[in-house]
């Protein structure tokens, strides 16, 4: 009998911090009235044509068991709206293909941007955009342009 007593009494404790919970950090309700409007950020307007920025050439090994399997060297052009944004790309060139190389390392350890022995292209270009967006922040470049990939096996 004591034992199903602490038994409810644990299941009511569980259910009050669960109901207690929800109360505090749930979905906050709205009065009456008042319309919930998410405003988006308005996109630059591209006043001419795009700025292309060239950064690399990067090589980054592709580690095998005990030794490096291959070499793949990698150019890229990032697009960018004007010379202030270029600036601003050349700036940042050393922290971006720092970062553009861990990324590489992580997705070819985890097997996103590599399938087997060949590259994935689609995949890069996408970690290669998430990891612009991180060191330059969001706007800055528009697309990642992959301009030369080349693989090349270590005997």
């Amino acid at each position: 009998m004591k034992k199903i007593i602490l038994l409810v009494l644990a299941l009511l404790v569980l259910v009050g911090a669960g109901v207690g919970g929800y109360v505090m950090f749930g979905p906050k309700a709205q009065k009456e009235g008042e319309e919930h409007v998410e405003e988006k950020p308005k996109k630059k307007e591209r006043t001419g044509p795009p700025v292309f920025v060239q950064v690399g050439p990067m090589i980054v090994p592709v580690l095998g068991a005990k030794t490096v399997e291959q070499n793949i060297m990698i150019t890229i052009s990032l697009e960018v709206d004007d010379d202030a944004a270029r600036d601003q790309v050349r700036q940042q060139s050393p922290r971006l293909v720092d970062a553009y190389v861990q990324a590489l390392y992580g997705g070819i350890d985890k097997g996103q941007v590599i399938d087997g022995q060949v590259l994935n292209i689609p995949a890069l270009k996408t970690k290669l955009m998430e990891t612009t967006e991180k060191v330059l922040g969001p706007d800055v470049a528009h697309d990642v342009l992959i301009q030369s990939v080349s693989q090349r096996p270590v005997y």
